[in-house]
Formats: C-alpha cells, sequence, structure tokens
C-alpha cells in the first residue's frame, strides 16, 4: 500500500463495522489485543458512546474506508487520574506500516493535549516491534516491564508500559 493519503475525523455508529473488522484481524493476528474470540459492531455501539472528550474515538480514512482508528480513554475511574488517559491503536493489515497509525497518534496527541490532559500511558506487548517503534517516535518513554503479564495461547508474553507527559 501507498502512503497514508487520508485524514482522521472522529468516528461514529457508520464506522462501527469498519472498527470491529480492524479490531477482530488483531485479534486474529494475536499482536496487540487480549481479547480471544470476535466482537460485532452491537456490541460496541455503548463503547463507542462513552468516549466523550476530551477522550474520543477516531478512525483514520482514505478514499472513503477506513484504515484504521485510535481511541482515548480515562486511565482509570478514580477522581485523581482525571488528567491520565489511556489508549489503543489499530490498523488494518494491509494499511501497517503506510503512516496510518502516525496520522492516528499525531491527532490523538493533538486531541489529548487540546483536551487539557497531562500525561498517556499506554502498554504494549513487549514482542510488538511496530507499536514501541511508534511510541518511542512520539517521545514516550518506558516506565515499566512487567514479565510474563499476557498468557496467549499457551505462550508467556512481558508487558511494557510507556508514558508520555504533555507539554501545556
Amino acid at each position: 500500500m501507498s502512503r497514508f493519503a487520508g485524514h482522521v475525523r472522529a468516528a461514529t455508529e457508520a464506522d462501527l463495522p469498519s472498527i470491529v473488522e480492524i479490531y477482530n484481524e488483531a485479534i486474529h493476528d494475536r499482536i496487540a489485543t487480549c481479547d480471544l474470540s470476535d466482537v460485532a459492531p452491537e456490541e460496541r455501539v455503548a463503547w463507542l458512546g462513552r468516549h466523550r472528550p476530551p477522550h474520543g474515538v477516531w478512525v483514520a480514512e482514505e478514499d472513503a474506508r477506513v484504515l484504521g482508528w485510535v481511541v482515548l480513554s480515562p486511565y482509570d475511574s478514580k477522581p485523581c487520574f482525571h488528567l491520565t488517559a489511556t489508549f489503543a491503536t489499530y490498523v488494518r493489515r494491509e494499511a501497517r506500516g503506510s503512516g496510518v497509525g502516525t496520522a492516528l497518534r499525531t491527532h490523538m496527541v493533538e486531541r489529548a493535549r487540546a483536551g487539557g490532559l497531562h500525561a498517556l500511558v499506554n502498554r504494549v506487548w513487549a514482542n510488538n516491534d511496530a507499536s514501541i517503534a511508534l511510541a518511542k517516535r512520539f517521545g514516550f518513554r518506558q516506565v515499566g516491564h512487567m514479565p510474563e503479564l499476557v498468557e496467549l495461547d499457551g505462550e508467556f508474553i512481558d508487558c511494557l508500559f510507556f508514558e508520555l507527559i504533555l507539554d501545556p
């Protein structure tokens, strides 16, 4: 696939079939999510509705096709974490490496800053080289390493934790 030449916009319910299709690819690829079975678009309607500013769900679209998405979520429901968020990014298989993840991450960080958030926390599997490289490219620093945190298909996987303190 060529370099991403589309745009990033807020997700709508009409995007849920594409969002779920991309997420289900990640479930099958066993590289980024601890879900083990496919989800359906109707399972994500309430999820989408819960992501109100400063949080949100955004899609990367090119030629009227959703190629990836990012979700910015509260880190924890406790009041003292109100300025900290976590996120997840998923890109369609054939669009990986084309700049979609970079476009989504750029937009998400901008929205987090504009929303007054202070810190972004990201949990990445230690075997997900692309996500680790993207975190470092955006200035995230590794703040934790938890060995064998995930058990997937009989294999234990380490998790790395990254953080970005947002400048005002």
